[in-house]
């Protein structure tokens, strides 16, 4: 309690309100899910294997640093190997799906090395092993992005929310917390709408602007390393429903 209330001094006041398993009263038993309708957002298969995925792009003021990312594959399945040395690249994908008609999202990860002692309330700690990132709008004067980043924390309790003081910081909802699922892949879901009412108090805009994974380990100058996978967009009737299709990679 002591170390929330010094992290909300600081400007990053936690809830630890957010419900991390989701089910769904828009679903109606006698009604079957059509486990086809659903958005590609990002499956790697387009991508060579080896090098960095194809359509994704980096800050200007990471050009010279190296990215180490690269797409790799496990049962004829890719996905996205991630790991850093302190450098902490973002990549991002401009998307173009809306989810006031799939607000629904779901995607694949894996945590192999945690940065020790991150704690992404804080500025100095501030690494995340995996971090997925949605920009969901823009400020209507600066243009400054209005991003949820949901991460795999070394520290923070699964189902903490909260935000660092200052402009433009995203959202982070933890999704996966600690070393209990470390090198498992782990089927993630998350509703866009609700947490964007929980965060930005508005509805959804009609356009996801763009996509992120981020595994840092900068601030703690130590080690990370993840992976990503299959990302997808659902209908909203989907949610608490859709089968955990990271089966295929878990037998890696």
């Amino acid at each position: 309690m002591r170390r929330h209330l010094l992290a909300c001094l600081a400007g990053y006041c936690v809830l630890s309100i957010y419900q991390t398993d989701l089910t769904s009263t828009a679903f109606a038993a006698d009604t079957p899910l059509d486990i086809n309708d659903y958005v590609v957002i990002e499956d790697f298969s387009t991508s060579t294997l080896d090098s960095l995925p194809s359509g994704w792009s980096w800050r200007g003021k990471d050009n010279d640093k190296p990215k180490l990312y690269a797409v790799r594959e496990t049962n004829g399945q890719r996905y996205l190997a991630a790991q850093d040395t302190g450098l902490s690249v973002v990549l991002y994908k401009r998307a173009d799906w809306n989810p006031q008609n799939y607000p629904i999202m779901t995607w694949c990860w894996r945590a192999n090395d945690l940065p020790p002692g991150a704690d992404e309330r804080y500025t100095e700690t501030n690494d995340s092993a995996a971090g997925v990132y949605v920009m969901v709008s823009k400020t209507f004067l600066l243009g400054i992005p209005r991003m949820i980043k949901y991460a795999w924390s070394t520290t923070l309790a699964k189902g903490t929310m909260g935000r660092r003081k200052g402009i433009g910081r995203p959202w982070v909802i933890v999704l996966e917390s600690g070393a209990e699922k470390l090198g498992q892949w782990t089927f993630a879901e998350i509703d866009l709408a609700r947490d964007h009412e929980l965060t930005f108090k508005g509805d959804l805009p009609n356009r996801i602007i763009a996509i992120a994974v981020l595994t840092d380990a900068n601030q703690t100058r130590s080690y990370a390393e993840a992976a990503y996978a299959d990302f997808r967009a659902w209908p909203k009737a989907a949610l608490g429903h859709i089968p955990n299709y990271c089966a295929s990679l878990a037998s890696e």
